[in-house]
């Protein structure tokens, strides 16, 4: 295996199989600043490997995939600050992902990495990153069997939220963004409104700093 491929292996397709596991688990997230937005920030690496690997120009890749575009605007966001064509300007945050049915109960689906686009609007970092990782091995001629599925939780229904906050992903917590959604035939989902009462229980570690 060429060095190349090792480096694609270790340094894209390894974080992000370990971001999606990590995002499985009913953790409650700080919404701006934790591990799992740190580690997605890391992957936006992504942006540079076409121009390491095979001298490929990243502004002559960005007309050709609109998430490989959204993951080199977001590298530049991250490295520079504010970008002086405001129509690239991306942040990341977080927050959890309930999938809502038609009685009003909620089960947990997982944690999620957002890409807040100023033109793209918001983005599910774990698939615009998937795409992006697929666009980039095409054009690097790596071939594998890696086949990503995003993890989404599965089990009963309920009128319980319990969530936990741990100092194990994040330095402090000052609070959470929750969505709820619903699942279209195709596979797909989209965002509704609770529309029911549902009792939320946050248990946190005692030593994770919490708002008074």
């Amino acid at each position: 295996m060429t060095e190349e491929k090792i480096k694609f292996l270790n340094n894209i397709i390894k974080p992000w199989e370990i971001l999606n596991n990590q995002l499985s688990f009913p953790f409650s997230i700080n919404t701006s600043v934790s591990d799992f937005t740190n580690n997605a920030a890391h992957l936006s690496v992504i942006k540079h490997f076409p121009e390491n690997s095979r001298n490929l120009k990243p502004k002559d890749l960005t007309s050709e995939s609109e998430s490989y575009k959204i993951i080199s605007d977001l590298a530049d966001s991250l490295k520079h600050g504010k970008l002086s064509d405001e129509g690239r300007q991306c942040s990341l945050f977080a927050g959890s992902m309930f999938e809502r049915n038609s009685d009003g109960q909620v089960r947990f689906l997982r944690n999620t990495v957002n890409i807040n686009h100023a033109t793209y609007g918001q983005c599910d970092f774990l698939e615009t990153s998937r795409e992006s990782a697929l666009f980039v091995a095409s054009k690097i001629d790596f071939r594998s069997d890696w086949n990503p599925q995003i993890i989404n939780n599965t089990g009963p229904f309920s009128n319980k939220i319990h969530v936990h906050a741990s100092i194990s992903n994040q330095v402090a917590w000052q609070g959470m963004t929750m969505q709820f959604v619903e699942f279209l035939p195709d596979g797909n989902y989209k965002k509704v409104d609770l529309n029911s009462t549902i009792e939320f229980k946050l248990t946190v570690d005692n030593n994770l700093p919490i708002p008074k």
